[in-house]
């Protein structure tokens, strides 16, 4: 028996370069059961696993508002991010969220976050969005370090699984998936260089000098998923995809038409794979075409 995994990094604004890439998905009627996603990776996922195509660009092109994300939300919040107007209003009553069909879904997906307390990956599967409990975990995902505050969920201090885990494709292949589709927001040939400020994380969190190790050597385990999914790929055991343009939207990325341009790019990107990826997950268990 044959599974596969989606696994699908962060990035923060990047993400929308994933929106299109999941769009294509939708399009295409390929339903990966077994997703991983990190930080926006998870943030659209969610949405993919309701069936609601283009909820993802929209949302987005919230971001004008600054409860979205702005210096105005870290000097009130903490966080860069309005964790609570993207997951709570914004999902709630803005762009409504489909939580039935994401509930009775035979997807699922399961989170990266960090672990504060000693800096490693902590994984969780959400099941039930209307669930506080699964909705702060997602929140947590997304909780880009120095950028956001420690979310607390059942007696867990977890932050963003960028730090710990940016590409979770050891733990897919763990999971026993021996084929994975791997969606980056960087560029191919992209390396994550050493912080000329190491020395930060341990001021920003001295509490918690595990954690900020993690975060100062993030740019190291970065590096060695990126190697491991490339050797994957080579072996014929993975699909990247990731983007073929210069990327135009950075993490903090304000601007709806840049966005909207990098969300296209992901769509083409994926729809340009089409016959790769259809030969790629034909006779897989846990995937269905439509």
């Amino acid at each position: 028996m044959t599974n596969a995994g989606l696994v699908l990094e962060g990035g923060g604004m990047r993400g929308s370069y994933t929106a299109g890439v999941l769009d294509a998905f939708l399009d295409m009627g390929i339903e990966m059961n077994d997703i991983i996603g990190v930080s926006a990776g998870a943030a659209n996922a969610i949405s993919y696993i309701s069936g609601q195509h283009g909820r993802n660009l929209a949302i987005y092109n919230t971001c004008i508002n600054r409860k979205y994300l702005s210096l105005w939300n870290f000097i009130t919040t903490g966080s860069f991010f309005g964790m609570k107007y993207v997951f709570y209003e914004v999902t709630r009553n803005i762009i409504p969220f489909d939580y039935d069909a994401f509930c009775d879904s035979k997807q699922k997906l399961t989170i990266v976050a960090t672990n504060v307390e000693d800096g490693t990956p902590f994984y969780h599967q959400l099941n039930d969005l209307t669930n506080d409990s699964d909705m702060k975990y997602l929140c947590a995902t997304a909780a880009i370090p120095m950028a956001s505050t420690i979310v607390k969920v059942d007696g867990h201090k977890l932050m963003d699984g960028g730090a710990s885990d940016s590409i979770p494709i050891e733990y897919s292949m763990k999971k026993g998936n021996s084929k994975n589709i791997i969606v980056l927001t960087r560029c191919e040939g992209f390396q994550q260089h050493r912080s000329k400020m190491p020395w930060f994380p341990y001021v920003r969190y001295p509490s918690h000098r595990q954690f900020a190790h993690t975060i100062a050597n993030r740019y190291a385990y970065y590096n060695e998923s990126i190697q491991i999914a490339e050797r994957q790929e080579k072996e014929g055991k993975a699909i990247i995809i990731r983007p073929t343009k210069p990327i135009i939207a950075g993490r903090m990325e304000k601007d709806p038409a840049k966005l909207t341009a990098q969300y296209h790019v992901g769509y083409d990107d994926a729809m340009a794979q089409k016959e790769k990826l259809l030969a790629f997950l034909r006779g897989v268990e846990n995937v269905t075409i439509k």
